[in-house]
């Protein structure tokens, strides 16, 4: 079976009631890539069908490849880590479902970027953010920083990561969920040091009142930068 050069790992749920509007949004910007050779993976948190009923629409259009994922509902990294697990592309993109790409040539650029400079395990690209999906705002571009475990996250969301699909995966680490980004980073980092850095605007990172960002509570953040920062003290 011939691989896909990218797998689109994108985990879902209800999202409040906008899972389904975000989702097919990023369907939307995938539709129109100018790279075609990609599937996407789609890990579905939700306890209703219309993740799966959308996923079944698009598949006329797009590689969609659905899987229910009922383990630990309603937690982030076994949901992205599910999608990791089901991606058998060359390289896995992540993007989380309330981002997209940002234009039709993203995944071109990327797979530009990959013949470039060969030889790389993973690759941070530079970002913009979003509140209605059309306006943007706030270009990121990404940098290494030694206290990234601690919180001072220098790359951005999961969404602007692409890794190398050879050997052993790497996970999430199930336990964290403020922090399960950075530390993430941090242990890549141990094993193939910097990512490659494609300081190109590649994603769009939305902001909306019900991310992690606005409903975690200041205690449970707290308490997961004192857990890393004592983990990886120097």
């Amino acid at each position: 079976m011939i691989k896909p050069f990218f797998s689109i790992a994108i985990p879902t749920y209800e999202m409040h009631g906008y899972g389904v509007e975000y989702l097919t949004h990023s369907f939307s910007v995938l539709n129109k890539q100018t790279f075609k050779d990609f599937e996407l993976i789609v890990s579905d948190h939700s306890r209703d069908n219309d993740i799966r009923d959308l996923c079944r629409i698009w598949s006329e259009e797009l590689d969609v490849k659905y899987f229910r994922n009922d383990y630990k509902v309603g937690e982030s990294s076994p949901n992205i880590n599910n999608a990791i697990k089901q991606s058998t592309g060359e390289w896995i993109k992540l993007l989380f479902q309330d981002d997209f790409l940002f234009g039709a040539s993203a995944l071109e650029d990327l797979k530009n970027h990959i013949d470039t400079e060969k030889k790389i395990r993973w690759i941070a690209t530079a970002c913009e953010h979003t509140y209605d999906g059309e306006k943007m705002h706030r270009p990121f571009y990404p940098s290494w920083n030694e206290n990234i475990h601690a919180g001072v996250n220098t790359i951005s969301s999961p969404s602007v990561i692409t890794i190398k699909n050879d050997g052993e995966k790497l996970y999430f680490n199930e336990d964290l969920i403020w922090l399960m980004d950075v530390e993430y980073y941090k242990r890549m980092y141990h094993i193939y040091g910097e990512p490659s850095y494609l300081q190109k605007i590649n994603v769009v990172n939305r902001i909306w009142i019900n991310s992690l960002s606005n409903t975690l509570s200041d205690k449970r953040k707290n308490k997961e930068i004192t857990y890393l920062s004592t983990k990886y003290q120097k």
